[in-house]
C-alpha cells in the first residue's frame, strides 16, 4: 500500500533514522575527544601515584638506616669515652689477654675457659653474617 500515510510514516522513519545516527556520530565524537583528553591525564596521575609510593617506602628505609646510624653512633660514642679512661683499658687487658701487673698470678678455671669459648663462637658467628 503506497497511500500518504505510509509514505508520511517512512518519510517519519527514515527523518527519525538519520536524527538518531546523527545523534550518535556526536556522541561518539564527544566520548572519543573526551577519552583522548581525560586518559592522558588520568595516565599522569598513576605515574604521580607509584612514584610517590616509591619515595615513600624509600623514605622509610632512609628512616631506618638513620635510626641504626644513629643507634651505632651512640655506642661508639659510649665505646670511645670508655677507652679514655686508662683504668677501663686495664681491666679490659687483664680480663681479655689476661695481662698482669708485676707479681700478679692469673689463674685460669673452667668456667672462665666455657665463657671465653662461647664468646668466641658468637663472635665468629658475628663476623660470618
Amino acid at each position: 500500500m503506497q497511500n500518504d500515510f505510509t509514505k508520511a510514516q517512512h518519510s517519519q522513519k527514515r527523518i527519525f533514522q538519520r536524527a538518531k545516527k546523527a545523534h550518535m556520530r556526536r556522541l561518539s565524537l564527544i566520548f572519543f575527544f573526551g577519552a583522548a583528553l581525560i586518559v592522558p591525564c588520568l595516565w599522569k596521575t598513576v605515574g604521580n601515584w607509584l612514584e610517590i609510593r616509591n619515595l615513600d617506602a624509600a623514605i622509610a628505609l632512609a628512616q631506618t638506616e638513620k635510626k641504626q646510624a644513629e643507634d651505632e653512633n651512640t655506642q661508639l660514642t659510649y665505646e670511645v669515652k670508655l677507652l679514655q679512661d686508662d683504668e677501663y683499658i686495664a681491666k679490659l687487658a687483664r680480663g681479655k689477654y689476661y695481662l698482669s701487673k708485676d707479681g700478679e698470678i692469673i689463674f685460669s678455671l673452667p668456667e672462665d675457659n666455657q665463657t671465653k669459648m662461647a664468646e668466641k663462637q658468637e663472635n665468629a658467628a658475628d663476623s660470618d653474617s
